[in-house]
């Protein structure tokens, strides 16, 4: 019997949390205000945001240059380009950025996970764990770093770091359907049979899971054949989950 993978969820990404403001509004404000005041350089960093938030990058990243052109040493506004930078896919200039906010500020924990996860999407990993790690020295309770560092660690075949990460997610957040997802394939790698209670978890918090049911699915088919696998296979169908079709119409379609 073809031995089956699972898939794996991908990594979470701070944006920006804000209240839906009157961008435009903002926009004439601040100018009005650099109109006053050309060295103003916190109205450029305001001004540039709400450009952000209202898709107009460029515009946005002029005024970030401008606000940093006139003080270099301002922390907020190498972060907030550091985040354009990631919302453009231009992921080394966003380290520099984030790189750069270290510098100004080592405690900030969020300029460690966010240069981290730009490591981690220019496949970096090293450099990724390094940073999730200090992130995570400076808030221990940061489920995001440590649910990412994990999916790094699998990524980097380090099942049991992965594990050990996924596991200190669920402590922070104990109704966590990604932790529980893929801790339960992170065992399922090493042959721990106690990841079908993970992919039991994950449908008992999300009954409309159809990857879960895929999951428990695979479990069965790779560890225990017996079991009803292909109710799992077409629960998943039946959810959209359409990557358990090609294993229905493998292991199902013609079992009597």
């Amino acid at each position: 019997m073809k031995r089956y993978f699972y898939l794996l969820l991908f990594v979470t990404f701070f944006g920006f949390s804000q209240e839906i403001p009157n961008f435009q509004k903002d926009i004439e404000l601040y100018s009005e205000l650099i109109n006053k005041n050309p060295n103003d350089y916190t109205s450029y960093h305001f001004r540039g945001h709400s450009k952000f938030n209202i898709e107009d990058f460029d515009g946005a990243l002029e005024d970030y240059n401008k606000a940093i052109e006139i003080n270099d040493k301002y922390f907020e506004v190498y972060f907030s380009r550091g985040k354009l930078y990631q919302k453009l896919n231009q992921h080394k200039n966003a380290i520099n950025d984030f790189t750069e906010c270290i510098n100004l500020k080592s405690s900030s924990a969020s300029s460690y996970f966010n240069v981290a996860y730009s490591y981690s999407i220019i496949g970096d990993f090293k450099n990724c764990i390094e940073n999730y790690s200090k992130c995570i020295s400076l808030d221990e309770k940061n489920y995001d770093a440590y649910y990412n560092r994990g999916v790094v660690y699998k990524l980097s075949s380090n099942y049991q770091e992965a594990i050990y990460d996924f596991n200190k997610a669920i402590l922070i957040n104990p109704n966590s359907v990604d932790a529980y997802q893929n801790r339960g394939i992170m065992k399922s790698y090493s042959k721990d049979k106690s990841a079908l209670n993970d992919f039991n978890k994950v449908i008992e918090l999300d009954k409309t899971n159809g990857e879960a049911y895929y999951n428990r699915a695979i479990y069965y088919l790779n560890f225990n054949p017996k079991n009803d696998y292909c109710s799992d296979l077409k629960k998943a169908i039946d959810l959209d989950f359409n990557e358990a079709l090609e294993v229905f119409n493998s292991e199902c379609k013609n079992k009597k």
